[in-house]
C-alpha cells in the first residue's frame, strides 16, 4: 500500500482544504466509474446515519414461518441477486430444529416484494421432492478436510445465477476459520441446479475467500476477503463476459504514478493485490448509493463490536472511516450484511441490508439505514 497510501494522504489533504475532491479522480481504463448516476467524487458526513431492525426474516418466529414450510429452524447470511421479479437469497449452514438436525451447507429463498419497509416475503425455495430446502453447493462435512461450503456472494448476468462460495477446512475459534479454496459456482435454471467451476478457484490464503461484487458498465469489481473476519479488503475486477475464465480476472496492486488504478492479470496478481481498507474485515457487501455518488460497504467489525458501514469514491478508494449501525450490545452475536441496489429508498437515502444473529435466535434480520 505504499504509493497507493501516500496518495490518498494527500488526495484526503486536498479535500480538507477545499471542501472536495477534485472534479474527479484518475479512473485509468476504469472510466465507467465516472459515467454512473449522480456520481460524486467527495467523502460525505454519515455519522448522523440510523438504524432500525423491521424484521425477522427466517425461522419459525418470521412471517416467512421458514421451519413449518422448508424445513429451516435456523440459517445465517444472505447475500442476493435478482432476475426479472424475483430476489434469490442464498443461506450458509441450515438446521431443521434447535438441536442441529438435518445439516444442509445452504439454502436458497425465492422472494417477491418490491416494498422492503416491512420485511421480505419468501414465496419459496428450492427444495426436495419432500418440499424441504435442499443442500445446492455439496459439501463433505469433513472436519480439517472440508466442513462445509458456504456462499459468500450470490450476482446475476443476464438470467445465469453465480455464487462465489468458500470451502472451509476447519472452525477454529471465533472469527477464525480455515479454508482450502474459494470457487465459482453458477445456475443457469434459476437456482434449481447448481454447478462448480473447478477451472475458477482462488486459494485457500488468497485474499479472496469471501466476496462482495458491484458491477459497473460491463465491468464486475470483485472485494475479498481472507478465511475469517481478521483480515482486510483486496479488489479484483473482470469483464463480465470473461466472468468464467479464472485467467481473465485482474488484480489491484496500487496507484500508478498519475493517481490511476494499477492491475495485474491472472495467477501473478492474486498475491500481489494491495489491501484498500486494513484489517479487521468480516463478511463483506457492496452496493452503489445513487444518493452519496459513491460506494457503501457493510461488515462485521471486530475492533468495533458492529456492522459498520464505510464510503468509498472510487471502488479502491478512499474509504472513509468507520461507521457503526448496529452494536453486538443491542444484537448479540451479529454479523453478516447483505445488501442489494432493488433495495433502496429516496434514491438511496434509505437503504436495507440482511444481518445475521448466531445467538440468541439462529437466523437473518431485515435491517434499515436511513442516511443523513
Amino acid at each position: 500500500m505504499r504509493k497507493m497510501t501516500s496518495l490518498l494522504i494527500t488526495i484526503l489533504l486536498l479535500t480538507a482544504l477545499s471542501g472536495s475532491l477534485a472534479e474527479s479522480l484518475p479512473l485509468g481504463a476504469d472510466t465507467a466509474i465516472g459515467d454512473l448516476p449522480g456520481k460524486q467524487w467527495e467523502l460525505h458526513s454519515l455519522i448522523k446515519s440510523t438504524v432500525t431492525k423491521i424484521a425477522q426474516i427466517t425461522g419459525e418466529d418470521s412471517e416467512n414461518k421458514t421451519q413449518s414450510r422448508f424445513g429451516v429452524w435456523g440459517v445465517d447470511l444472505g447475500s442476493m441477486a435478482v432476475v426479472g421479479d424475483t430476489t434469490y437469497m442464498f443461506g450458509g449452514d441450515t438446521f431443521a430444529d434447535e438441536n442441529n438436525a438435518h445439516w444442509r451447507s445452504n439454502v436458497l429463498f425465492l422472494i417477491q416484494d418490491d416494498d422492503p419497509s416491512d420485511g421480505l416475503t419468501i414465496v419459496n425455495a428450492v427444495t426436495d421432492k419432500r418440499g424441504v430446502a435442499k443442500e445446492l453447493l455439496g459439501s463433505l462435512k469433513v472436519d480439517r478436510t472440508e466442513m462445509t461450503v458456504i456462499p459468500t456472494n450470490l450476482f446475476a448476468v443476464g438470467d445465469t445465477l453465480y455464487c462465489i462460495y468458500m470451502s472451509v477446512t476447519h472452525w477454529g475459534e471465533a472469527g477464525r476459520w480455515e479454508c482450502r479454496y474459494s470457487g465459482l459456482a453458477k445456475s443457469e435454471n434459476l437456482g434449481q441446479k447448481w454447478t462448480k467451476l473447478n477451472d475458477v478457484l482462488w486459494p485457500g490464503d488468497s485474499n479472496f475467500i469471501q466476496t462482495a461484487n458491484a458491477q459497473i458498465g460491463n465491468t464486475m469489481y470483485i472485494w475479498g476477503i481472507p478465511s475469517g473476519r481478521n483480515g482486510g479488503v483486496a479488489l479484483m475486477k473482470v469483464n463480465v463476459a470473461d466472468i468464467e475464465d479464472y485467467q481473465r480476472y485482474e488484480y489491484f496492486i496500487g496507484l500508478d504514478d498519475n493517481g490511476a488504478p494499477s492491475w495485474v492479470q491472472g495467477d501473478a496478481g492474486v498475491y500481489q493485490a494491495e489491501t484498500v481498507i486494513d484489517p479487521m474485515v468480516g463478511e463483506i457487501s457492496v452496493i452503489y448509493n445513487p444518493y452519496l455518488g459513491n460506494f457503501v460497504m457493510t461488515y462485521l467489525s471486530e475492533k468495533a463490536h458492529a456492522i459498520v458501514m464505510r464510503e468509498g469514491v472510487t471502488p479502491w478508494g478512499p474509504w472513509s472511516k468507520e461507521i457503526s449501525l448496529a452494536s453486538s450490545s443491542m444484537y448479540p452475536s451479529l454479523y453478516g450484511a447483505y445488501m442489494h441496489p432493488k433495495y433502496i429508498e429516496n434514491g438511496g437515502q434509505t437503504f436495507y441490508y440482511a444481518m445475521s444473529q448466531f445467538f440468541p435466535i439462529y437466523n437473518i434480520m431485515w435491517m434499515r439505514v436511513d442516511l443523513p
